[in-house]
């Protein structure tokens, strides 16, 4: 595949029971503003159902938080998945048709959302507020993998026309800061694996993404897996990276009850855990280990042994429902993290 036919993650969908919520909390938790489109998917669209959307800058790839509104496939992922769940990587290609003719030569035959063959092309007329606060057709072309060749996860491969809404999102900003830089940095996702190697392929094998050779991360204790694998894909030119994890052992822990392909959480560096800790205890959030797993007494962060690495989640019930954890790199010579960056740019 070309360098210029190679997808690149552009954003990530989270199911939001409200999105006003959801994108308030990511405000004032973490400063990552919501970009001022207004836009969805009308309610009588057979494939998708309705929907109501937002944007939200992470200082990362956006996030698209998606509150359906209508019966349909969004629905039915937020019913099965529930409030806050991390449902899609969405990745933007250079052209359309010939990316469906790469995936036909891999042996491998794009689907809509609801999983059947792509219908009108696969596009998608969305909404959009305009100047005068009326409704006008933004329009996209969406495809999916196979969820069984992607293993579990929900991978959509799109391409705007002129009036698409993420066409209309990076006109309205252009030349702008919507999230300071100086705001905590969306650095990585996690998904979870049966089988590391077999899934690390559909990055590397299928959307033709280059693997870092480290195999190391950070223990979660939360996973409950006993010891795990890991594999770090790059998921665009950004630094932004996609961490596979498989269980190095017989248990099984969160893969078993959230199940092969899981989205499971957003990955953000902060500079100081400690004062992130007292900042949003003054908030009113106490934060966690991981879920309902209350940090020790007396701690601020969970403080990973090999690597130095720290981190934190929020509650829960106070991130609607979004698994988020924050992390401070440990030492230079042992951080997961730093160690990571530094062999990726040597």
């Amino acid at each position: 595949m070309n360098e210029k036919d190679i997808p690149k993650l552009e954003h990530m969908a989270i199911w939001a029971e409200d999105i006003d919520k959801a994108a308030a909390f990511l405000d004032t938790a973490l400063g990552w503003k919501r970009h001022p489109l207004v836009f969805g998917v009308a309610e009588d669209n057979e494939v998708f159902g309705g929907m109501d959307l937002a944007f939200v800058d992470p200082n990362g790839p956006w996030l698209e938080l998606v509150q359906p509104t209508t019966d349909g496939p969004g629905m039915e992922f937020m019913r099965q998945k529930g409030k806050g769940a991390l449902v899609e990587l969405d990745f933007s290609v250079n052209d359309f048709q010939k990316n469906i003719e790469i995936m036909k030569g891999k042996g491998i035959e794009l689907i809509g959302m609801d999983g059947k063959p792509l219908k009108d092309g696969g596009l998608l007329q969305e909404w959009v507020l305009n100047g005068k606060g009326e409704r006008v057709l933004a329009d996209e072309l969406l495809s999916y993998l196979p969820f069984d060749i992607a293993r579990g996860t929900s991978i959509e491969l799109f391409w705007e026309y002129p009036n698409g809404a993420v066409i209309l999102r990076d006109e309205m900003v252009k030349g702008k800061e919507l999230t300071p830089k100086s705001a905590p940095r969306l650095d990585h996702v996690v998904v979870l694996a049966a089988d590391l190697e077999e899934t690390a392929k559909v990055y590397t094998d299928i959307l033709e993404l280059k693997r870092h050779p480290m195999d190391a991360g950070v223990s979660r204790q939360w996973m409950g897996m006993g010891g795990e694998q890991h594999a770090w894909i790059q998921g665009n030119h950004n630094n932004f990276w996609i961490e596979i994890v498989a269980p190095a052992g017989d248990a099984k822990g969160a893969l078993e009850t959230l199940g092969e392909g899981a989205m499971v959480e957003l990955d953000v560096e902060v500079g100081d855990i400690e004062a992130f800790f007292d900042e949003m205890l003054a908030k009113g959030v106490l934060m966690t280990a991981g879920d309902a797993t209350p940090l020790l007494t007396g701690a601020k962060a969970v403080t990973d042994d090999a690597s130095g690495d720290r981190y934190a989640y929020f509650p829960l019930d106070k991130s609607e429902g979004m698994r988020i954890m924050v992390f401070e790199r440990g030492p230079a010579n042992s951080s997961i993290y730093a160690r990571r960056d530094q062999t990726w740019r040597q």
